[in-house]
């Protein structure tokens, strides 16, 4: 006569108690939670940060106490994840000044410009000689040089630096290298009176003062 044996009964109640047991562990809906908050999270930053909006860029260099005019900057779309300081419609940097040195490229933000000039800047004109002017334009820095000549009041001798990091205001789009020139820059009010001297004593030459890789 044949015995039944029966074998394993009680295993798959145990592993059902055990599997009922994880399914209700707080630990594990709490962690698939923070992997669904994480990745819910991540498609939104993602998706803000490949959305593209309008915004104002610099397309010629501008330094410090420039005004700006409407060829200095364009309308660009660009992606960024903030956008609350973005200037967004040229006309709002058109007629407005710069408020720190703006290079190609670069976004014009609210605290990029400011309304006005400061009321310690003077516009003065400097006659320049035929050949003598660097090939500069508006808004760029340049250095003043005077050479003293034998007319004016100042000892005639070498070069010598009189203003460093003047702004152009005005510059000529095309001159004739054989044709002397003016161009305005814009100056301090206490280095006026030097400027004005200095036209008067000797000849005036500008030196360009290139934009280094550290500013693009």
């Amino acid at each position: 006569m044949a015995i039944p044996i029966r074998v394993g009964q009680s295993a798959p109640r145990k592993v059902s108690v055990s599997t009922s047991r994880k399914t209700q562990d707080p630990r594990l809906w709490l962690g698939i939670s923070f992997i669904l908050i994480a990745m819910f999270a991540g498609q939104l930053f993602l998706s803000r940060a490949s959305a593209r909006v309008a915004a104002v860029t610099v397309t010629t260099t501008i330094a410090k106490g420039t005004i700006i005019q409407a060829s200095d900057v364009a309308i660009a779309q660009v992606s960024i994840p903030v956008t609350q300081n973005l200037i967004t419609i040229p006309s709002d940097a058109v007629g407005k000044v710069a408020a720190t040195d703006l290079f190609v490229g670069d976004l014009v933000q609210t605290y990029s410009i400011t309304s006005g000039v400061s009321p310690d800047t003077r516009a003065v004109s400097l006659p320049i000689r035929a050949g003598h002017l660097a090939q500069i334009s508006r808004g760029e820095k340049v250095d003043i040089w005077m050479t003293p000549s034998l007319d004016g009041l100042a000892l005639p001798g070498p070069a010598r630096l009189i203003i460093p990091n003047a702004v152009i205001e005005f510059a000529p789009e095309f001159y004739d290298s054989g044709v002397d020139t003016s161009v305005t820059v814009l100056v301090a009010k206490d280095e006026v009176e030097i400027l004005v001297q200095a036209m008067r004593d000797g000849s005036i030459d500008l030196v360009s003062i290139p934009t280094t890789a550290d500013q693009l």
